[in-house]
């Protein structure tokens, strides 16, 4: 019995042992040396563009100071590693190096690497010509824009004109504070061009739109007074700068040769939209009814959230950054918190500014979950917050035009009782009165006859002794429609008297036009109603 138990035990280890040593010809092949899960990249006539995940390689320079002819040198001894798409790196003071091997076949076609991501700090591709010297090229948001080799909101470097020639290239990328994960791609130049051309049509669409609404806005503001039109004119500018700075736009525009202003921007800008934000949001809700320590609070974020952005643009940190993205979250619950709060209490014009503000929080998740290495780069991480301001802009301002209505109702209520009649909705005496005066000038100067008919509700008084006062009121208003379905635009008809109104016939008229109408009268009050 111990012999086969023995003889079990034994078969039992050696089953694990060939477990183990095939999961370690697993890795080994799996992580093994990096060239051999890397293709070389052909370029030929498929227009692309053409990814490039698999003929990447990547090494990490933590000082960020081997020069080129190192990494060239020790091409077989650095530990380069096969890119896995969405691998956040977070450089700070080293560089990302990125090499493959590419081969032009169609000389009709010149490629380009195309790196899809505004913002980055500094790409240099560098590649031997057919002589053996190094050829350069440089972009990057720490460069001016006429040093780029071909300008735009991203960088474009172009790769070698040489065909059907093998030629090896190395990219070096500086990016600090913010995760990378951005992988280039080849692209034609027709592409480019086409590509370029959609972008700005979206993008002139979404700043034209963003200026006209800050525009009638302000307009808005002036009319009614209302500082929730002036504080949302002043987000809705803040919100379109942030997101020039985001997607290039104003480094390309701008300030194309001031590459210092591109990072104080990227920080300034936003974290000044989010003050805008909290202040329009203080504005049309009012915390204060609710809690003065959560007003105050939002007090406090309004002036720290600039002031942080003062401080990071003097003194760039990796710890400022941090604190950066710590308050734009907390602003975004804060924000919510508070028309949460409003709509609970039964604001009636919360939701539709919590509705408005869906679309951005939830865009700038995004960028968020980027900056603290949670997403890959990609095309939500740079254009979601455009799409969800677009979203957002005729939302709100929706939603500020059914507050300033509502808050105006009674006073223009007011105003159109001094010129309408309350009870029919017909013109006031006093309308007639000014109507009749004009027409009578009008008449006199230009020699054409005007006429004024009154028309009577006889038998008023019997209907209110038989019936009473609202059915007396209901003929009134009956009488008051007719009347004014016959009357044309250009007359009035107003009620001057208990049972009487009276209709101001304006332009040349006729005496058999005159009793046309009166005839018409007489029968539209016989139909029974």
């Amino acid at each position: 019995m111990g012999v086969t138990e023995r003889v079990t035990a034994g078969k039992g280890w050696a089953a694990f042992g060939r477990a183990l040593l095939a999961a370690v010809c697993l890795q080994a092949v799996l992580l093994g040396p990096a060239g051999a899960s890397v293709d070389f990249l052909t370029l030929g006539q498929d227009r692309g563009p053409v990814a490039m995940a698999s003929s990447l390689e990547f090494w990490l320079d933590g000082q960020g100071h081997t020069p080129v002819e190192k990494i060239e040198a020790g091409a077989d001894t650095l530990p380069f590693a096969a890119v896995k798409i969405g691998q956040p790196h977070l450089l700070d003071n080293g560089a990302l190096w990125l090499r493959f091997d590419a081969l032009v076949q169609s000389p009709q076609l010149h490629w380009k690497i195309e790196m899809p991501e505004s913002g980055i700090d500094k790409i240099t591709m560098y590649y031997r010509d057919s002589l053996g010297r190094w050829v350069v090229q440089q972009a990057g948001d720490s460069q001016a824009i006429s040093s780029w080799p071909q300008p735009g909101r991203y960088p474009i470097l172009s790769l070698s004109h040489e065909v059907g020639q093998k030629v090896r290239y190395y990219l070096r990328v500086e990016h600090a504070r913010i995760p990378f994960s951005a992988l280039p791609h080849a692209v034609t130049d027709e592409q480019v061009t086409t590509a370029r051309q959609r972008e700005h049509l979206l993008l002139g669409a979404y700043f034209g739109l963003a200026a006209l609404i800050t525009v009638l806005a302000l307009i808005n503001a002036a009319a009614y007074r209302d500082w929730g039109f002036a504080t949302y004119a002043i987000y809705m500018a803040a919100l379109a700068g942030s997101q020039g700075a985001f997607t290039g736009v104003t480094g390309l525009y701008v300030w194309p040769e001031l590459p210092a202003l591109n990072n104080m921007a990227v920080v300034l800008l936003p974290l000044t939209a989010a003050a805008a934000a909290l202040w329009f949001v203080r504005t049309v809700i009012t915390p204060k009814r609710f809690s003065r320590a959560l007003d105050w609070l939002i007090v406090a974020l309004m002036a720290l959230l600039p002031l942080v952005a003062l401080v990071d643009a003097a003194f760039p940190t990796a710890e400022s950054f941090a604190l950066i993205n710590i308050l734009i979250s907390s602003s975004m619950v804060i924000l919510l918190m508070v028309v949460g709060v409003a709509m609970f209490e039964g604001d009636r014009h919360a939701r539709w500014i919590a509705l408005g503000f869906l679309p951005i929080i939830v865009a700038a998740l995004f960028p968020l979950l980027r900056n603290y290495s949670l997403l890959a780069s990609g095309f939500l991480t740079q254009n979601a917050l455009i799409l969800g301001s677009a979203i957002e802009a005729p939302i709100l301002f929706y939603a500020l035009l059914r507050r300033v209505t509502q808050r105006h109702e009674p006073k223009m209520r007011a105003v159109t009782l001094r010129t309408t009649d309350p009870l029919t909705g017909l013109g006031s005496s006093k309308l007639l009165t000014s109507k009749l005066q004009r027409a009578l000038r009008t008449a006199e100067r230009y020699q054409q006859p005007c006429a004024l008919l009154i028309i009577n509700l006889s038998n008023l008084a019997t209907l209110q002794q038989q019936h009473g006062r609202e059915a007396g009121d209901r003929a009134m208003v009956l009488a008051a429609s007719r009347i004014q379905a016959l009357a044309p635009a250009t007359d009035t008809v107003a009620r001057v008297g208990d049972s009487h109104f009276a209709w101001l016939m304006e332009g040349p008229v006729t005496s058999e036009s005159v009793n046309h109408v009166a005839t018409k009268i007489l029968t539209s009050g016989l139909r029974p109603s």
